[in-house]
């Protein structure tokens, strides 16, 4: 899923956005924005501030994909009502 010729589509990048700051909310709930996006910013080499990010993302987006590939959808970013 990391190879170049790789295709999805903007549904499962933004599932796969939600689903990595949703796993580094839980993970680090104090976090603000401007820490992930510092955190995520690219280098001149294509790699990101932390390292760890863009395989935390990748992550995030294989989860997407398991979940589709399992049932049909993604289906952690749909709204919970109490």
């Amino acid at each position: 899923m990391t190879e170049d010729s790789d295709k999805i589509t903007v549904e499962q990048a933004y599932s796969a956005a939600y689903e990595y700051l949703l796993r580094r909310w839980e993970h680090m709930p104090e976090r603000l924005i401007a820490d992930e996006l510092s955190d995520m910013s690219l280098l001149d080499d294509g790699g990101s501030a932390d390292p760890a990010c863009k395989r935390e993302f990748v992550e995030a987006l294989r989860a997407v994909l398991d979940a589709e590939a399992e049932s049909g959808r993604y289906t952690r970013a749909d709204q919970q009502l109490a």
